[in-house]
């Protein structure tokens, strides 16, 4: 009997009444039936709702567009990348103060230590130091500013000769610059032994004599002359063999 619909259990009550004339009235028997009651209709009704409500809020969830996220915070111990810290120094000395600037610049280019001493000069009086050192292979340039410091190991960046040598009984040249903050330039190179004077030659037919201290030049300039080093066309060293003459070329 427990799968027998509400209809299907009517037919058969009819039926044993009318086969056994039951004194009891066919509608009484009927409406005796359980009825559901109103409390239990109520919570199904809600809990129904519940769950329509719950499912929509889920699904609102899932549907709406996932805010962008906020990047990742580095933990203050990570490092930055790209290259190491500047050095610092606590020398009193120009020259040692180079010697601490120069270390990190020095390993990379697979050198130890800083050439001897050729020059020591002030392209901008007492705002820019310029120590040239060099050997047969190569120079370094150690600026000094007020604020600011810049090491510059075989580098000839205003030349085609990105990197050149300065090999004994040879005329050579390095040329470069500091900045804008001062603007200074420098052009610097090796002559044969005996040279007696070292021209700087500029376009438009300017011609400055360098400083000269044995085998080694050096000629600096400030400010808006400094602009024309990149432009300059050969260095001529006087010889007691006669005039030797360098073309520079700039790229």
């Amino acid at each position: 009997m427990t799968d027998l619909d509400d209809e299907r259990l009517a037919d058969l009550v009819r039926a044993a009444h009318r086969d056994t004339h039951l004194a009891v009235p066919l509608a009484r028997i009927i409406g005796a039936r359980p009825r559901p009651r109103p409390v239990a209709v109520l919570a199904l009704a809600m809990g129904v709702l519940v769950g329509v409500v719950l499912l929509g809020a889920a699904f609102l969830l899932l549907a709406a567009p996932r805010s962008p996220e906020e990047p990742a915070v580095p933990p203050p111990s990570a490092s930055a990348h790209g290259k190491p810290p500047r050095p610092t120094s606590s020398a009193t000395t120009a020259q040692g103060r180079c010697t601490d600037y120069a270390a990190g610049e020095l390993a990379q280019a697979g050198l130890t230590e800083l050439p001897p001493l050729r020059f020591e000069v002030e392209p901008v009086p007492g705002r820019l130091r310029l120590l040239m050192y060099a050997d047969d292979s190569g120079s370094t340039a150690c600026w000094l500013g007020a604020e600011h410091y810049a090491v510059q190991v075989g580098v000839s960046d205003l030349t085609t000769v990105m990197r050149p040598s300065h090999p004994p009984g040879r005329l050579s040249n390095a040329s470069s610059a500091f900045g804008s903050e001062p603007a200074a330039a420098y052009t610097f190179g090796r002559v044969p032994a005996g040279a007696t004077r070292v021209e700087v030659h500029f376009p438009g037919g300017v011609v400055r004599e360098a400083q000269l201290d044995g085998e080694w030049y050096l000629l600096t300039g400030a400010g808006r002359q400094s602009y024309d080093f990149s432009e300059i066309t050969k260095i001529v060293a006087v010889t007691p063999d006669g005039p030797q003459e360098l073309p520079i070329q700039h790229g």
